[in-house]
């Protein structure tokens, strides 16, 4: 019984496991993409956003829908398909917005 136990528990852990990739990591898989993406400006600055879909779970090597990454200022951040990824034009930094945040903030150039 004990052991039968011990292996549910185990099981438990390893199924609500989730992976957090690094800022560097969806960067590096990303940019490809936002290097041809479209360019929008956000409080002034310009920026450019790719689309979450299966192209880009496809370049970051996962099917998960949702995922999660740190951002440069160490948050962790949940992405889903349908929202965005989000790069200032010098390709400085990465981060994500919920669709319902993009549609509403960023303008297209």
């Amino acid at each position: 019984m004990k052991k039968i136990l011990a292996m549910l528990v185990l099981l438990s852990i390893t199924s609500n496991a989730t992976e957090v990739f690094s800022e560097y990591y969806v960067m590096e898989k990303v940019i490809p993409l936002l290097t041809n993406a479209e360019s929008y400006t956000l409080n002034g600055e310009e920026v450019k956003a790719v689309k979450v879909d299966r192209k880009v779970l496809k370049a970051l090597g996962i099917t998960d829908d949702p995922f999660y990454y740190t951002n440069s200022n160490q948050e962790k951040k949940m992405v889903r398909v349908g929202d965005y990824m989000v790069t200032p034009i010098t390709f400085s930094s990465i981060d994500s917005a919920s669709s319902k945040e993009f549609n509403s903030d960023f303008i297209k150039k």
